[in-house]
């Protein structure tokens, strides 16, 4: 008993050596941050003053500040949902598997090539209705109106060369799935609806990411990079072919007229036959290629990474009948997990109820 005493002391006081110990450490470091080091707060004062302007936005507004606020601050101005607004509004086609019957087919189309082979597939051989929306007064009449609560995803397609307007006319109850072709910068073809730039590098960068002036970064890339990885079933010039039957079997389209998938696949081969597109090639090694990769590296990133995602999507984006498939095999699953755990909890509690009836206390946790 003496020892447990002396033993329980000697914790007692290098328990408070331990606190008074820690405490003059605490105290020492403050002090040198906020009375010795004053180079300390100067570098900390930019942060200061951003944390205060976040801050501030939280509070309350008057209408003006809330006018002056736009689309794209807002209480959160540095959240995902204003980094990427207007593009939350196209559903990501890899992971939101099955596709909805309320989400509406987008064909972005980039160039004029792509736009007029396409078209005619989507018509002739798809037999689909499309809803063309090339100029910006024609898509906000279509936000105006609601356009897209009338539209029928398995009979319209609503195409454009613009994204970012587009996006706007789609709403959380109609999100967008978006399908489009990538080509490497040597051979754009840009609609002659497209805006152009003062700055001439990265295009397509700019464009995705709306920053049109100055230099841009890699936040930009990302913006960019995220809308082709994400937000739309890739096409590319180099495997249109494959690129078409790949999005046909996707939204789960039939040919038109009750053509056999021969008739089909003869009527895309024709369509691509019509008008060819042969892609550009110069040496790698050579002072051409090193000027344009010089001034379009981050656009020749965004052609790599939809090459990375057509690859990708071979095996993760799956033709309609499997997509809905599979959601018939997990709500199965998921019943039957559920029925499995109601039935548990009920005998539990029936358990329970019997055990308190006859005076017995059960034994959960040990001997508790």
């Amino acid at each position: 008993m003496y020892q447990y005493g002396a033993l329980s002391q000697t914790r007692r006081r290098n328990g408070k050596l331990a606190q008074i110990t820690a405490f003059t450490f605490i105290a020492a470091v403050g002090l040198y941050i906020f009375y010795i080091d004053n180079d300390i707060i100067k570098r900390l004062q930019p942060i200061l003053t951003t944390l205060q302007f976040q801050n501030s936005n939280t509070g309350s507004k008057d209408d003006a500040d809330e006018e002056d606020d736009g689309l794209y601050k807002g209480v959160y101005p540095n959240s995902l949902i204003t980094l990427f607004y207007p593009y939350t509004l196209l559903r990501d086609v890899v992971l939101a598997q099955p596709v909805s019957d309320s989400d509406i087919p987008f064909f972005w189309h980039l160039h004029g090539s792509d736009e007029r082979t396409m078209k005619r597939i989507l018509t002739t051989c798809f037999g689909l209705e499309l809803v063309e929306l090339d100029d910006l007064d024609s898509i906000e009449r279509a936000k105006e109106t609601g356009l897209v609560a009338t539209l029928d995803r398995y009979k319209h397609v609503i195409t454009s060369p613009h994204i970012r307007p587009i996006c706007e006319i789609f709403t959380v109850d109609h999100f967008a799935r978006m399908f489009s072709f990538f080509r490497h910068p040597l051979d754009y073809d840009l609609h002659p609806a497209l805006p152009t730039f003062e700055e001439t590098d990265n295009w397509l960068t700019r464009y995705l990411s709306d920053l049109h002036e100055g230099d841009i970064t890699f936040k930009q890339l990302g913006v960019a990079k995220h809308v082709v990885r994400e937000c739309t079933v890739v096409g590319t010039l180099d495997k249109m072919r494959g690129s078409i039957l790949r999005i046909k079997a996707y939204f789960g389209w039939e040919y038109a007229d009750g053509m056999t998938d021969f008739a089909g696949e003869r009527c895309v081969d024709d369509a691509l036959a019509e008008e060819p597109v042969e892609e550009t090639w110069i040496d790698h090694g050579g002072v051409e290629w090193d000027e344009h990769y010089a001034m379009n590296r981050y656009d020749c990133e965004v052609y790599e990474i939809a090459q990375s995602a057509w690859r990708a999507q071979n095996c993760s984006l799956h033709p309609y009948d499997i997509q809905l498939g599979r959601k018939k095999m997990l709500d199965e699953q998921e019943a039957k997990d559920k029925a499995k755990w109601e039935s548990t909890d009920k005998s539990d509690e029936l358990k329970y109820i019997e055990d308190e009836g006859k005076g017995k206390r059960r034994k959960r946790f040990g001997i508790f």
